[in-house]
């Protein structure tokens, strides 16, 4: 076998004439032959091999004057006799629409109308001259790029039309990345305009379409169904919380098992790539990230990066990951410290409408998208809940440096720097007047304002000391003696001292002053015995910290917990 890593290669023919390297997923073949439903929609996660896959099933399907056998030689697949009485029998309409998101409606279109008129020409040879004359002229509106907007729309099933009247056999219609232009839509603000002119050319292409022996498209996310394929009773949604579909995107724990006796891993290279690009759940199979595995290995010293999270501009995840909504925020930083949610989920996103107003959709776009996955699943009354947690370090790297970044600009990093030094070094004077001014500077009224502004400072506390992370370990709301901590943090050196935080809002009439209630927060780290956890782990030097706040006020003292 080849060890020539195909990095960036999707087009299958030339992966498998150049013997590349090849991860077999040629029962993915199989699996949409025996599917019995017309048309599949396969939603996963950018870079997880979806164009690849769909190429394959190009080069397998689609009739040529010469045999494309040869490709799949030694694949699983061959030894399917029923499968590859399928191979070479069908014409293809191959469609990729993954470069189409442009900044502006009409250079996304132009894009989308260059796409069909590439298909136009490549058929052109096969189809034209048996064309009657208005057909011809219809045909021409395409390769010139003239005619109205209503031909593009047409454009698909007119073609499907055609080849199946003159070939005999039905159309097999494989579309790529079928959502990028709608995501870009919603990014550059001409959302309402793809998504009709996408409904129009898809549902004639796939609705009721006699010209039709099956369609199957690839993207990120289910776009909802009034949106995008109204009317379509054909289609089988198989997002990744499905176990169908579940071992063809991605790496298993077999392949990436035979992947590290290949390229002669290391045990400590293989547990690098483990921790870092783990994680991910389809169906219930672990999964690992293909395009970060194949780059770590590719690389000549095999220490990890972050290759899939900067593969894209993660634009709208950022603005979502760094609103200041003060219950989202919590939820963030408990996934920063290695704690699960638990939410519903959507499969059917609107995008126009994704706003902090539904957090639910915003957890359901970062599952998706890759950004978290699923643990498990239960019941609540008639809706299933999942516990969700971030996959890996790699993305785990993503959250720590969108959120570094906002802090950054919105506080400055030298204060940042200077809070955190201060905390190190038992300055709490500086400490509380550095907490102060970035409270101030970041927190609106609103946040502060509600019935329990505790919890708010909880959470943006908690994503400040996350920059402490090379030096220590940060948990949130655990049990630790006789209670639950608000936020420890175990030094990784057990000669650096260890913190405990407690959070108080002065709780009238029963706490009248600051001092009231600052006794109560060291008192309930002294008498729960919150430093237990610390004391077990060999720390010698242990600080309760209490963390008074009234509205946009905050007050911080402390207790020397051990020497």
């Amino acid at each position: 076998m080849s060890h020539q890593i195909p990095l960036g290669l999707s087009d299958f023919k030339k992966l498998r004439e150049n013997d590349s390297y090849y991860v077999d997923k040629s029962l993915f073949i199989k699996e949409v032959i025996n599917r019995p439903t017309e048309v599949l929609l396969l939603p996963r996660p950018r870079r997880f091999g979806k164009t690849l896959n769909l190429s394959m099933l190009r080069y397998f399907f689609e009739k040529r004057e010469e045999s494309l056998a040869h490709l799949f030689k030694g694949l699983f697949i061959e030894q399917d006799t029923d499968a590859m009485q399928h191979q070479g029998q069908y014409p293809v309409i191959f469609l990729t629409f993954k470069n189409c998101k442009e900044t502006t409606a009409e250079q996304c279109l132009y894009l989308i109308r260059r796409q069909l008129k590439k298909l136009y020409l490549e058929y052109k040879t096969l189809l034209y001259e048996k064309l009657v004359s208005e057909e011809q002229q219809d045909y021409d509106k395409i390769t010139e790029e003239g005619g109205k907007l209503g031909n593009w729309e047409d454009a698909l099933s007119f073609l499907m039309q055609i080849i199946h009247r003159q070939t005999g056999k039905r159309v097999i219609v494989l579309l790529d990345e079928y959502d990028t232009p709608i995501h870009a839509g919603h990014e550059y603000g001409y959302y309402e305009e793809i998504v009709v002119f996408m409904r129009n050319l898809l549902s004639g292409a796939l609705k009721d379409n006699v010209d039709l022996e099956k369609g199957v498209l690839t993207g990120i996310l289910r776009i909802a169904k009034e949106s995008i394929f109204s009317g379509l009773n054909n289609l089988d949604v198989l997002p990744l919380l499905r176990p169908e579909f579940q071992d063809c995107f991605g790496f298993t724990e077999t392949e990436l098992k035979q992947l590290s006796e290949d390229f002669s891993l290391t045990d400590k290279q293989l547990a690098a790539l483990k921790a870092w690009y783990n994680g991910y759940l389809f169906g219930d199979r672990v999964i690992y990230n293909p395009w970060s595995v194949l780059n770590f290995i590719a690389s000549s010293d095999r220490f990890p990066r972050p290759y899939w999270i900067n593969t894209s501009s993660n634009a709208l995840l950022r603005d979502l990951v760094t609103h200041t909504e003060p219950g989202f925020q919590t939820q963030i930083e408990s996934l920063l410290v290695g704690d699960s949610i638990q939410t519903p989920l959507n499969e059917n996103i609107v995008l126009r409408d994704l706003t902090m107003r539904d957090e639910q959709d915003i957890w359901s776009l970062l599952v998706f998208s890759g950004y978290l996955k699923s643990e498990s699943v239960g019941f609540s009354e008639d809706e299933l809940i999942y516990d969700l947690t971030i996959p890996n370090r790699e993305v785990r790297s993503f959250y720590r440096q969108t959120i570094r970044l906002w802090i950054q600009k919105t506080v400055g990093s030298q204060r940042l720097r200077d809070l955190l030094h201060s905390l190190t070094q038992a300055d709490w004077k500086r400490f509380g007047k550095r907490l102060e001014e970035m409270v101030l500077s970041v927190l609106s009224y609103h946040d502060t304002a509600g019935d329990a502004p505790e919890q708010v400072y909880h959470a943006f506390v908690l994503g400040l000391l996350t920059h402490l992370s090379d030096r220590y370990i940060v948990r949130s709301n655990r049990e630790s003696g006789y209670g639950r901590y608000d936020v420890l943090m175990i030094p990784r050196q057990l000669d650096e001292p260890g913190f405990v935080f407690e959070f108080k809002k002065i709780d009238r009439p029963d706490e009248k002053t600051v001092k009231d209630a600052m006794q109560s927060a060291l008192q309930q780290i002294k008498v729960k015995q919150y430093a237990v956890e610390l004391q077990e782990q060999g720390v010698k030097r242990i600080w309760g910290i209490g963390v008074v706040v009234d509205g946009k006020q905050v007050w911080v003292e402390s207790v020397q917990l051990s020497d």
